[in-house]
């Protein structure tokens, strides 16, 4: 378990094991709505409702935080700017236009048979093992690969692409975690992001210059009132596709385990109804969701709960709040994977509700499912949580596994 270290006024310093904050939030939330950290003057937005009105009205609560930003580093590539997540209306209406012109549902659905398949190559390097690890073996090497092959990348590029994948979230990896000497890590990180700018800015360039049928020629075609995306643009998604969709799916499979491992029959139930098992993923993702609050910035005062929040002020909309909310789920700390309705706000709401939703769902439900064909029994062992505010989530989780 993780040692956590518990503020005196405000949440715990570290996610960990969720317990500690979840406590901190559940009296939070029933001391009313939104909570004002008089330390760092943000304000803390808890309950369901409230946190979809924060994320329903850009107008007002923006995602566009660059006039308070500091300076960007020069030695890292700038991969969020001007990106979907951090644009608002009408700049944002007219990104997602034209990146849903190209990332569309119908090229998500044709990537099944693919991504059943690359499930079952990976399971099969793992016969006759019954101790694995899951992070390692499983569930960080199917999105990455996934998203590699939707944006064309090369298959022998795809170990390089999969360290870039590490390097954007380093507390994701070992490699970045244990072995490099203090003040090592950064220096290979920005090694890594820059060598990762410059290969996918040159990729753009060549499918540009000679398409194919990926979501890179794809995207460099898509158009909206009479503009392109830019070179940039297009790189930014292709990199924000690969940070999101390798944290969403890694970080909600690993969770998805440790659920069914505390709660002894799930696993049993979801063998012999699959049917069940897209409901146990939105369990999973609203008791522990992977990213557990989203920032925004108030462009004039607003008035959220009974508290008035004035202009230029940081809003921090817990997901992780919201979707243990009293008032919206009944019985909101037990794991129900047949909970219905189940309005989790995991995925956000509005207009910047993740696009990567399908293909994070087909991802999901295709490895659980291709485990329970090939195990019959799965058991968890002792799990390494992230080290930081915002993630829920493992790095490392053992497995016992026996054959089916």
């Amino acid at each position: 378990m993780t040692a956590v270290v518990q503020d005196s006024a405000g949440p715990p310093a570290v996610v960990g094991d969720g317990k500690a904050l979840c406590a901190w939030l559940d009296r939070a939330r029933a001391a009313g709505p939104v909570w004002h950290d008089e330390a760092t003057d943000a304000y803390h937005v808890l309950a369901h409702e409230e946190v979809i009105r924060v994320l329903s009205e850009p107008q007002t609560f923006s995602s566009d935080f660059s006039a308070f930003a500091p300076p960007p580093d020069p030695s890292v590539p700038n991969f969020v700017e001007a990106s979907l997540s951090v644009t608002d209306p009408p700049m944002h209406g007219k990104l997602r236009k034209m990146v849903s012109q190209a990332f569309t549902p119908r090229m998500v659905a044709g990537l099944q048979p693919r991504i059943t398949a690359l499930a079952g190559d990976l399971l099969d390097a793992l016969d006759g093992r019954t101790d694995i690890e899951l992070i390692r073996d499983l569930a960080a090497p199917l999105p990455v690969v996934v998203i590699a092959e939707l944006l064309g990348i090369p298959t022998a590029d795809w170990a390089m692409f999969r360290r870039w994948a590490e390097y954007l979230l380093p507390e994701a990896a070992e490699v970045v975690a244990g072995q490099f000497d203090e003040g090592g890590p950064s220096a290979a990180r920005a090694a890594g992001l820059n060598e990762m700018a410059a290969y996918m800015l040159e990729h753009v360039h060549a499918r540009r210059a000679d398409p194919r049928d990926d979501l890179v020629t794809r995207l460099t075609r898509a158009a909206a009132d009479g503009e392109t995306l830019t070179d940039k643009q297009v790189v930014n998604f292709s990199v924000f596709l690969l940070l999101a969709g390798h944290l969403t799916t890694t970080l909600t499979l690993s969770s998805a385990l440790l659920c069914f491992d505390e709660h002894p029959g799930v696993l049993g139930r979801l063998r012999a109804d699959r049917a069940l098992v897209p409901g146990a993923l939105d369990e999973v993702l609203r008791l522990r969701p992977p990213a557990c609050f989203l920032y925004r910035l108030t462009k004039q005062e607003a008035k959220v709960g009974d508290v008035v929040v004035p202009a230029g002020k940081i809003v921090v909309n817990w997901i992780l709040s919201a979707n243990r909310d009293e008032r919206r789920f009944p019985d909101p700390g037990r794991f129900d994977p047949l909970r219905s309705p189940n309005p989790h706000l995991t995925f956000s709401h509005g207009i910047h509700y993740c696009l990567g939703v399908p293909l994070a769902r087909m991802e999901f439900v295709t490895l659980v499912n291709a485990m329970l064909d090939r195990y019959a029994d799965i058991t968890c062992g002792t799990p390494v949580f992230h080290q930081r505010p915002d993630i829920f989530g493992v790095t490392r989780l053992p497995l016992t596994v026996r054959p089916a």
